[in-house]
């Protein structure tokens, strides 16, 4: 510095005059995606980009450069800290030391892109996940305090710029580093700032323009989706050299077409807020037309705690996604260590390691209702991280597309045989991994939710123009040789059916071999609870409901099936906080159990199954895989042997626990609607495989209380939204069913005057809750959970979306079907249940009888179903459901 202060006062300059509109200097684009651009910038413009110049900062300005200053970024922050009298510290360039000296600076705040928190991000989740399966809650606040010294205590500003950023990235940003201020900065070279923290810069102009090729458009509902076009007072004058590149960024009117995507939306307080999809230049086209926002599956992806960095590819050729992994090293030799994989080569990873990452990430996507065509349809795992040095990240931390398409170009070319095709569909539709050259895997071995088969039959059709029935597809037998063959022989599918009633009759009468002691004298209160289905939807309800009911010595066994790494608890935590019903002192209450319905004793070891038995006071059997086009052989192990299981439990000490069981009006076949016992009611007339199942189950817990063990059966009806919230079930056909007319701005004109009979979630928890304390030495009974007498009417429904400001159309049935297929293909959420939205969702009313339960619950005040409690369910649906 002292060389730099000698040459410079012997060294000296004419001053030079500049007009406003001549060019001071040349700023950079970051070639992200393609060749940088060189902005002109006029001394205007410059000027404009410091209004206060020479204004001295009452707060001391310390900033960390490290990026080039031929890039906006820091040449602007240097340039503001030097005029405000600050001082800044310069990166050697070596980026592995850029923590080390960002503590050796300690700037007063700190401006860093994506890449760089996804880094810390992606250490933090490894660290959490590393420290053991069931980490608590003080052990992670232990590690972000860890973490949180990574900025050093001087800096009081961060700032997220240049790309978008996860949301799960800035959740933990806010969480970690709190005693900074988060923002986030949306600027752009040739025009300056543009938004911070969503909101519009006061002083701009902006319009959108509809993309629609790609599915973008100004009257995008519920808000106006598009190109973002502005003009500021610190736009550039062109791009250097370069006429053509600046008479297409350019309008006639002065506009700069900014190539972002975005959506525009309106705060509380009436300020525009723009959120960023990706770069218009990112977004690439698949075979099959479809248009994919990369830079939005890798902030979803990075989430993964195999992940350190991701590059998504597509192309013309291909029907989904590729994702190129660099893994994360320290989680990944972890899962060698524990998994065993002897002389792991990181040159060629074990296929045990390349399934674990693709099954995580497809997991991810199921939990974001990614559409099919953007869930990685294979993997490339690379562990030479992406760096500025070969060139695969820009000098401002910025992937690099083209360079990173050009360098796996060899190992993304597509496989485009029929088996491999194939193969594809199917690891896509049922989220399992198939191994190499294993033909003879079976389809559903593992387990699967949410409607696969019927994505993977459409997928088959729609792909290889052969129609495979979801019950074929079931075949406990169906291998990928097996339905290989029958693609090739389609003529073979019809013999593949058979009545499944004998089989209902006969496992209806299976052995449950117990002996029923005396019921368990659980005095005023229990002091331990034991209750399944709390990641569910009712369940999530009927816990938070005794929670409250109960006092805080009584404490609450809740059984979940997750992988060993995951933590039960936050499956429990996540649940009910997207129920909107969480509180943190209810974790002091709940003891996670990980387990397995469908196993015997749970998959539990004897000595925790023993010490159930003994310390459990009463039972609330609420889990089940509700799914209604899962076979009932799919559904027999959770449904069926799982209350086997609770029955077993329930009986297995000299004295017996009372079960509450949750049951479904769906075991009753259509001449059949009351509260009558389940002896009475043949299986002949049920179709699905779920309520085949239940019937079964209900069928087991029946035979078990006629041998003494204490149970009441709630069968449930609809149920709907809570009354304080309008939270409600994102799977639920009914939630989609809304969800849909708000996403395509119109109805069938045939549902106008259809009712819907539902029962509020809230309610249904505090009415089995209630009877179940109030009557707690009466067993056998047998309730309708529904309230036939409350219809909400369909008009109400559309009065109450037209009322949060979105317009509907009344169409016909054809058209309807029309619009629903062009949302369905996009393989969303709405893909899953076509088939029942194409048919009237709504009904004209209940068929079943609720008397008896209507009569126990009679000092309890059923909610209304007014407009009030409309309001409520469809805005939970336009904020949480519709994407």
């Amino acid at each position: 510095m002292g060389d730099i202060e000698k040459y410079g006062s012997i060294k000296k300059y004419d001053h030079v005059t500049i007009k406003p509109n001549d060019c001071l200097t040349i700023i950079y684009t970051s070639g992200s995606s393609g060749f940088p651009k060189g902005a002109i910038i006029s001394e205007e413009t410059y000027r404009a980009t410091f209004p206060n110049w020479f204004t001295t900062c009452l707060v001391e300005q310390i900033i960390f450069s490290y990026r080039p200053l031929a890039w906006a970024a820091d040449r602007f922050i240097v340039t503001g800290t030097f005029l405000a009298g600050g001082r800044t510290g310069f990166s050697t360039g070596d980026v592995s030391r850029l923590m080390e000296e960002l503590a050796l600076v300690r700037p007063t705040q700190f401006s860093a892109p994506p890449s760089i928190w996804n880094k810390i991000y992606t250490e933090f989740k490894t660290a959490l996940s590393l420290i053991n399966a069931h980490h608590s809650s003080a052990e992670e606040l232990r590690l972000l305090k860890q973490f949180s010294k990574l900025i050093p205590n001087r800096c009081k500003i961060l700032t997220v710029g240049s790309a978008k950023v996860s949301p799960n990235v800035l959740n933990f940003m806010k969480r970690c580093f709190s005693g900074c201020r988060i923002n986030e900065s949306y600027g752009i070279t040739e025009c300056g700032s543009v938004a911070y923290n969503n909101i519009l810069e006061d002083t701009i102009k902006y319009r959108l323009e509809s993309v629609p090729e790609m599915g973008y458009t100004i009257d995008d509902k519920p808000f106006p989706r598009g190109e973002i076009l502005t003009k500021t007072t610190k736009m550039f004058s062109g791009y250097i050299n370069n006429s053509e590149e600046t008479r297409v960024a350019i309008t006639d009117d002065g506009f700069f077409r900014t190539g972002d995507i975005v959506e525009l939306r309106i705060d509380s307080s009436g300020r525009h807020e723009l959120h960023v999809i990706d770069r218009k230049k990112s977004f690439f086209k698949l075979s099959q037309g479809q248009f994919v926002s990369p830079e939005y599956l890798q902030n979803i992806y990075i989430r993964s705690s195999f992940v350190e960095q991701i590059y998504i590819h597509g192309d013309l050729l291909s029907d989904c996604v590729v994702a190129v992994i660099v893994p994360n090293r320290v989680y990944v030799q972890a899962f060698v260590i524990e998994h065993n994989l002897i002389n792991f080569d990181i040159n060629n990873p074990d296929p045990q390691l390349y399934n674990a990452i693709l099954e995580d990430l497809r997991s991810i996507a199921k939990n974001e209702s990614l559409r099919m065509h953007e869930i990685p349809s294979r993997l490339i795992i690379d562990f030479e991280p992406f760096t500025p040095e070969n060139g695969l990240l820009t000098s401002s931390f910025k992937p690099c597309r083209h360079k990173l398409a050009a360098h796996y170009a060899d190992r993304l070319k597509s496989i485009n045989t029929i088996d491999q095709r194939l193969k594809t569909i199917i690891e896509i539709a049922t989220e399992q991994s198939i191994p190499n050259n294993d033909n003879e895997h079976f389809l559903f071995a593992n387990g699967n939710n949410s409607l696969t088969a019927i994505r993977l039959s459409r997928m088959i059709e729609n792909n290889l123009g052969i129609p495979i029935p979801v019950n074929v597809l079931f075949e406990h037998t169906m291998t990928l040789q097996r339905l290989i063959n029958l693609i090739k022989n389609p003529s073979q599918i019809s013999s593949m059916t058979n009545s499944l009633v004998p089989q209902l009759l006969n496992d209806s009468q299976l052995d449950i071999n117990i002996t029923v002691g005396k019921p368990k004298n659980i005095g005023q209160s229990p002091s331990m609870i034991f209750i399944t289905g709390t990641t569910g939807f009712v369940g999530a309800f009927l816990l938070a409901e005794l929670l409250t009911i109960y006092p805080s010595n009584c404490k609450f066994i809740c059984l979940v099936r997750c992988k060993s790494l995951v933590n039960p608890l936050d499956r429990i935590r996540e649940n009910m906080f997207f129920y909107q019903i969480w509180k943190e002192d209810y974790q002091e209450r709940i003891i996670p159990l990980q387990g397995d319905l469908a196993k015997i004793h749970f998959g539990l070891s004897n000595e925790i199954y023993e010490l159930l038995a003994n310390q459990i006071d009463i039972i609330f059997h609420c889990g089940a895989i509700v799914n209604f086009v899962f076979p009932y052989t799919k559904l027999y192990g959770p449904n069926v042997c799982g209350t086997r299981e609770i029955i077993r439990l329930a009986t297995h000490t000299s004295t017996c626990i009372p079960v509450q069981y949750i049951s479904t009006v769906s075991v009753l076949s259509s001449e059949f609607n009351q509260e009558l016992s389940i002896d009475k009611v043949p299986p002949d007339g049920l179709v699905s495989g779920y309520a085949q199942s239940k019937w079964v189950a209900e069928k087991l817990i029946t035979k078990a209380n006629q041998l003494g063990l204490p149970v009441v059966i709630y069968r449930l009806g609809s149920i709907c939204a809570d009354t304080e919230t309008g939270a409600c079930n994102r799977k639920d056909i009914h939630t989609l069913f809304l969800a849909a007319i708000i996403k395509m701005g119109c109805y069938r004109e045939t549902e106008v005057n259809t009712h819907f009979n539902c029962l509020p979630v809230n309610f249904t928890a505090k009415s089995i809750v209630y009877l179940s304390s109030i009557q707690s030495h009466v067993y056998g009974n047998i309730y309708h959970v529904l309230n036939p007498d409350s219809q909400l009417p369909f008009k109400d429904i559309i009065n109450g979306i037209c009322h949060c400001g979105i317009e509907l159309n009344k169409v016909s049935d054809k058209e309807w079907g029309i619009k629903l297929k062009t949302i369905t293909d996009q393989n969303g959420p709405f893909e899953f249940v076509e088939e029942f939205l194409s048919e009237n969702t709504f009904n004209k009313g209940c068929i079943f009888s609720a008397k008896h339960f209507k009569s126990a619950v009679s000092s309890l005040n059923f909610p209304s179903l007014d407009k009030d409690y409309v309001c409520k369910w469809l805005n939970f649906i336009l904020h949480h459901i519709v994407r």
